[in-house]
C-alpha cells in the first residue's frame, strides 16, 4: 500500500491493510470455488470443440468463407473471420446443442449450488 509522505493520526493504516487482505481472501475464494472452476472447463471444453459442434451447414459455409479467403490470399480477413466464428460459437450452434450447453450448465449449478 502507498503511503503519504507524512503519517495522519487519524487513520489506522494497519486496520486498513488487513481488510484490504480480506477482501484479496474473499475474492480468491469466490475465484476458485470448485463449482466456478467447473463451468470455466465446461465452457472451455465447448468452446475448443467449436468448429465441431456447428451443424454440417454452417461447417460448409465457413469452409466456403475461409477456403475463398484463403485462395485470394487475404490473410487478415481468414484471422478476422476465424475470430469471430469463434467468438459466436454459441449463437453458432444448433437448437439442440444449445440445449445440451445450458443443461449442463444448469447441472453444474445444481451441484455446487451456484
Amino acid at each position: 500500500m502507498r503511503r503519504a509522505s507524512y503519517i495522519d493520526t487519524k487513520i489506522d493504516y494497519d486496520q486498513n491493510d488487513v481488510q484490504k487482505d480480506q477482501r484479496k481472501e474473499k475474492q480468491w475464494k469466490i475465484e476458485n470455488h470448485p463449482g466456478r472452476l467447473a463451468l470455466k472447463q465446461w465452457e472451455k471444453h465447448w468452446k475448443s470443440a467449436w468448429f465441431e459442434n456447428l451443424t454440417k451447414e454452417k461447417q460448409k459455409k465457413y469452409k466456403l468463407i475461409t477456403n475463398k479467403l484463403a485462395l485470394d490470399k487475404k490473410k487478415f480477413e481468414l484471422v478476422k473471420i476465424h475470430q469471430e466464428w469463434k467468438r459466436n460459437w454459441y449463437n453458432n450452434l444448433d437448437k439442440e446443442k444449445q440445449r445440451e450447453y445450458k443443461k449442463g450448465v444448469e447441472k453444474i449449478k445444481k451441484e455446487h449450488n451456484l
